[in-house]
């Protein structure tokens, strides 16, 4: 039967291939291996991939570890497996690596090892397949012949250039970790060995440049630049000398945001960081500078960041980074770590290895306390650490040549110059200055005999010395000479760190012999320096010429010298040296003096006359040695009635609160800079009378008699009793009032006496309605307060009528048990035993908080205040400015005393990025909000008619004591110093 449709040719191919012989052989041989062969080589099988992975191990999602058997191990933390992958860990002996045994992919990194690094141990290759993980632990044993440790890095060749990794030292469990967030393609241990030294300085406007100071300098750092509102640049680098055109040392202006005054513009940077537009703007215009000018780099020198803004400031740097030239150097001053243990250090707003990373140059600060160079001490600490985050030659050591004195809980720093002020200026025994030819005198230095002399710490290579001031407080100061900066020079050869930025090198108030120390360091040598104090005497005739010298032990400091027969004016000064070199000494002062040499006169021929008989002279009758006279004290009467008159309504007026131990030049500039009239300063009672009837007036004279010239009117604040006047069963651990009353009446007014037209006010004590103004829980007593007020009333009228008397400030409180007294309640208390008449003007503390100056303490809101709800949720009168004023005005309209003022004595917004405890509402202000509340309070006060002196809390504590919750308060260079100077009076 024949088919009606004919077979597909295609398919007629194919059954013919496949039945034929080579179809068979076509099938067994080539079609079947190569379908089994595609099973092996795809997944799941992956024979390829399986074959070509011997050796690695395998790490999940769980993370893992591997590990060499002589103990090097990498861990895989799960957090940074995102995806499994393999790995492999081979360890290459160190001598076959050397030797380029290792094969020739690892020839380059053999011959480029750098000449400062030593290979320790083998040649750690990482090898990987799959993604990449991001959290990494590597632990490598330290290896044998390999101390001292601290002198150990990490370092791993990426194919191009050897990388230094992070790592730290657990020299107890005999390992260097290093935690990643990469994983490195190798890892070896190196020996660092020192480079030739850095050596750098900043250089203030118009500062002489000696050559050879030109010649040893890598670096300088003109001053000049200030960061401004909004990321803009305000001043100029300090142009260099022309004779320093040709030096070879790098060129790298610093850009600060603080004053030469120490105070801080934190707002300026926070500000810039946390606005993009003006975090470029400030980038580029830093580039900007670098370019046009052609420096070699810039120097970041930003204090006081928040701590919040790491990352941003993190940011800020990788863009400047990226915006500045190759070539220029960036260079980083890092803030003072704060340790936390052992090995942990909190950085605050800066984060080291990132820093590090795109830095070229790390400004670390010395740690500011000489005990911490005792060896093992603090300072091992802190650098064991550093160079583990940080590429130790990338480690410039900020060093400063300011000495540091301690005072009343104060730490602050002054120059070499005025550290020895202390020691004594040039006096004469006696106080002659007006002898004959042949007296002999005898000079010495007063002060010295008020000191311990200068001491040495052989553990920390420190001199200091402690002396008693003219208020019986004790300081202690440390001096910052050629041996402590060469005890500190022996940190940079112990770690072999970049070099050492001197802060002030180029000061003529440091010490002298500093100079000579570096330049030794620039050769590696350090050599120890001992500094013998001595006097260099040196008496000069009228025309300047030296007719003596004499050098003396400063601890047998005295002088003694024979007038000369020939008449004339002369000057013995003194000077204090180290290790007899006068050329190189501090002035002490010095004396003049005049040696009177009788001129005969010529005596007429004498005309003989009948001689007289002798009359006896009667004899002399002995006038009684005159005793010392005690300071009379003015009598004081404990209560008086009726009441000595008052001085009247006392007008308003501007005052701002000032450290009494702060710059007074300054802050006299400061205040007339703001049109203020008035200042206020707290006087310790128990600072000036120590002892009952000893009494130390000097800072006190000195500092009213400056601000008296220069027509500021006075307030002195009077609390704190000294112990000897203080009830025996208070507590001494806080402040309080005396036992009798009449003493304080005594001593305020003697105070009134004795400052009479020169002081204008006085406080009569501070916030007794706190516990720890009052001598202790349990002891807050309206009744006792007002005998108290009445006492120094009566007396400082009895002596100066014109004083203004205020009563002291309360605290505004609510009542909290045996702690505080609601200061309306207190105030009406005082009325009821008997306030009123003794007192010309009501003192107040309207503290404002995060309570704007004219909210209303019975409805004000604002939501953005996350820190502190106190006003907001807790409704009472004080926490808002007005609330307080208001509140004593009713208290005194209800009581009949509407014709006083009241005298905010001290009233302010704090503002603080990481307030102390108990502050934490200067969080929610900004430094604009403190501007914009201080002047608003100022003149609303104005307005009432019935507010007195007012006093801002205050000038300059930022500056005196920064840090404290008191610098919170301070306004020298802050917007609100601005606003105040704009206001209009």
């Amino acid at each position: 039967m024949t088919s009606n449709s004919e077979k597909n040719p295609f398919i007629q191919a194919v059954e013919f291939v496949l039945e034929s012989r080579l179809g068979g052989v076509v099938i067994n041989f080539v079609l079947i291996p190569l379908l089994v062969l595609s099973a092996l080589l795809l997944p799941p099988i992956s024979l390829a991939d399986r074959l070509l992975s011997i050796g690695y191990s395998s790490i999940g999602t769980d993370g893992g570890a591997i590990r060499d058997p002589d103990g090097m191990q990498v861990t895989f933390l799960p957090e940074g497996v995102s995806r499994s992958f393999r790995v492999k860990l081979t360890a290459i002996p160190r001598s076959q690596f050397l030797e380029g045994a290792a094969g020739e992919a690892l020839i380059p990194a053999a011959e480029s090892i750098p000449p400062n690094l030593i290979m320790k141990s083998p040649y750690y290759r990482i090898q990987r397949k799959g993604t990449a993980p991001t959290k990494v632990m590597l632990s490598i044993p330290i290896p044998n012949e390999s101390e001292p440790y601290q002198t150990l890095d990490l370092y791993s060749w990426n194919g191009d250039a050897w990388e230094w990794l992070p790592n730290r030292k657990i020299v107890t469990e005999d390992v260097i970790e290093s935690e990643l967030d990469f994983l490195p393609e190798s890892v070896v241990v190196m020996q660092t060995h020192a480079v030739h030294p850095a050596v750098s300085t900043n250089y203030p406007p118009n500062t002489p440049l000696p050559e050879n100071v030109r010649d040893a300098l890598v670096e300088i750092n003109p001053q000049g630049m200030f960061l401004d509102n909004a990321g803009a640049i305000i001043g100029e680098p300090a142009p260099l000398p022309p004779e320093a055109e040709a030096a070879a040392f790098s060129v790298i202006p610093t850009i600060r945001n603080w004053g030469d005054d120490g105070s801080i513009r934190s707002d300026l940077v926070d500000n810039m960081l946390i606005d993009p537009e003006a975090r470029q703007r400030h980038v580029q215009a830093l580039a900007d500078i670098v370019q046009q000018n052609a420096y070699q780099g810039i120097d970041i020198d930003y204090r006081g960041i928040s701590p919040d803004l790491k990352p941003e400031f993190t940011a800020f740097l990788n863009d400047l980074r990226a915006a500045l030239p190759p070539t220029a150097l960036l260079s980083v001053r890092v803030g003072l770590p704060a340790q936390i243990s052992a090995d942990t250090w909190d950085t605050g707003a800066y984060d080291w290895q990132a820093i590090g990373k795109v830095a070229d140059i790390v400004k670390v600060p010395a740690l500011p306390d000489p005990k911490a160079y005792t060896p093992g001490g603090q300072m091992d600490a802190m650098l064991d650490w550093a160079v583990g985050q940080v590429n130790r030659y990338k480690i410039q050591l900020l060093l400063n040549t300011h000495s540091i004195e301690q005072f009343n809980g104060i730490t602050r720093n002054i120059t070499y110059q005025q550290a020895l002020e202390p020691l004594g200026t040039v006096t004469v025994v006696g106080g002659e200055n007006i002898v004959g030819p042949g007296q002999t005198l005898d000079f010495t230095l007063a002060g010295l005999q008020a000191s311990t002399g200068i001491q040495f710490d052989a553990a920390s290579g420190t001199y200091w010395y402690a002396y008693l001031d003219g208020n019986n407080l004790q300081h202690t100061v440390y001096l910052e000479n050629a041996a402590s900066i060469a005890r500190k020079l022996q940190y940079i050869a112990q770690y072999n760190l970049r070099g050492i930025a001197v802060q002030d090198l180029l000061s003529q108030s440091s010490d002298p012999e500093i100079w000579g120390v570096v330049r030794k360091f620039l050769d590696l040598v350090i050599p120890p320096v001992e500094s013998q104090y001595s006097v260099v005497w040196r008496v000069k005739n009228q025309d300047g010429g030296v007719i003596a010298e004499e050098i003396a032990d400063l601890s047998q400091p005295n002088y003694e010298w024979t007038a000369p027969e020939a008449g004339g004016s002369y000057e013995v000064e003194a000077a204090i040296a180290t290790n007899r070199d006068a050329n190189a000494s501090i002035p002490r002062g010095s004396v003049a003096l005049l040696v009177a040499t009788p001129t005969p006169t010529p005596s007429p021929t004498p005309t003989p006359t009948p001689t007289p008989e002798a009359t006896p002279t009667p004899e002399p009758t002995p006038t009684p040695k005159p005793q010392p006279k005690q300071e009379p004290a003015p009598q004081a009467q404990a209560q008086a009635a009726p009441p000595p008159s008052g001085v009247g309504n006392v007008p308003f007026g501007y005052g701002i609160q000032a450290d009494p131990r702060g710059n007074t030049a300054a802050n006299i500039g400061h205040i007339k800079a703001l049109g203020f009239e008035w200042v206020k300063f707290q006087m310790p009672w128990k600072d000036v009378e120590p002892s009952p009837g000893g009494y130390s007036w000097g800072m006190w004279d000195e500092l009213i008699n400056a601000y008296n010239a220069n027509g500021i009117k006075v307030m002195l604040s009077i609390p704190k009793a000294p112990d000897w006047a203080r009830p025996p069963d208070d507590d001494k651990s806080v402040e309080g009032p005396p036992q009798d009353p009449n003493k304080y009446a005594e001593f305020v007014a003697r105070v009134a006496d004795r400052y009479r037209g020169k002081v204008q006010a006085i406080e009569v004590w501070n916030e007794q309605n706190l516990w720890y103004e009052a001598g202790g829980r349990g002891r807050i007593n309206p009744g006792a307060y007002v005998q108290l007020l009445q006492a120094a009333y009566t007396a400082i009228k009895s002596v100066n009528p014109e004083m203004i008397v205020i009563s002291g400030a309360l605290t505004p409180a609510g009542n909290v048990g045996d702690l505080a007294m609601d200061d309306i309640e207190y105030l009406q208390q005082m009325y009821a035993n008997g306030a009123k008449g003794y007192f010309d003007v009501l003192g107040a503390h309207p503290s404002g908080y995060n309570c704007p100056a004219m909210g209303d303490w019975q409805t004000v809101q604002d939501p953005t205040a996350t820190n502190f709800r106190g006003p907001f949720e807790n409704r009472h009168h004080s926490w808002c400015f007005r609330g307080t004023m208001e509140g004593y005005r009713n208290v005194m309209l209800a009581n009949g005393d509407g014709g006083k003022s009241i005298s905010p004595t001290e009233f302010g917004w704090a503002v603080s990025s990481n307030p102390q405890p108990g502050y934490e509402y200067a969080l929610d202000n900004t430094y604009e909000e403190q501007a914009q509340w201080i002047v608003e309070a100022y003149q609303w006060a104005k307005q009432q008619g019935w507010v007195g002196p007012m006093f801002l809390w205050n000038l300059d504590y930022g500056v005196t004591a920064p840090g404290t919750e008191l610098a919170a308060f301070g306004i020298i260079n802050t917007p609100a110093y601005n606003a105040l100077a704009a206001m209009p009076k």
